[in-house]
């Protein structure tokens, strides 16, 4: 289990609706696959003709604050335990995160990076 609970909840303490976590997937998963012409004619790459560059800003932030809280959430479940046994994948890596003996640091918005949503690898091929 990556995050450890349910975190798309109808109750005033769930960060995001079902119905809003299943836009921003939707979202995401439309904006994964469309042709930008910027991207095609990087000269006109600044005008963002077709407004997909402001719609991948806008999600990102909206990923970004729901993240956040997720970490949040479970740095506020570890402070205060000694001895505290990693319960999921959020928890792994935030106990590696405040490793200080690691060879390569990992920061915060590398835990977020790692449990981003992330598109099968199966639909990437042609």
């Amino acid at each position: 289990m990556v995050l450890g609970k349910k975190y798309t909840d109808e109750s005033e303490n769930g960060i995001v609706s079902p119905d809003e976590f299943k836009k921003m997937l939707d979202e995401l998963f439309l904006l994964s696959g469309v042709l930008n012409i910027g991207d095609s004619i990087p000269w006109i790459d600044f005008l963002d003709l077709q407004g997909y560059v402001k719609r991948m800003k806008a999600l990102s932030k909206k990923f970004d604050r729901f993240l956040e809280h997720v970490l949040d959430e479970h740095n506020a479940r570890r402070e205060g335990v000694k001895d505290y046994v990693a319960q999921d994948m959020v928890d792994v890596l935030l106990q590696l995160a405040d490793d200080p003996d690691l060879e390569v640091k990992l920061e915060r918005h590398g835990v977020k990076a790692f449990t981003q949503p992330r598109l099968p690898p199966h639909l990437y091929s042609i």
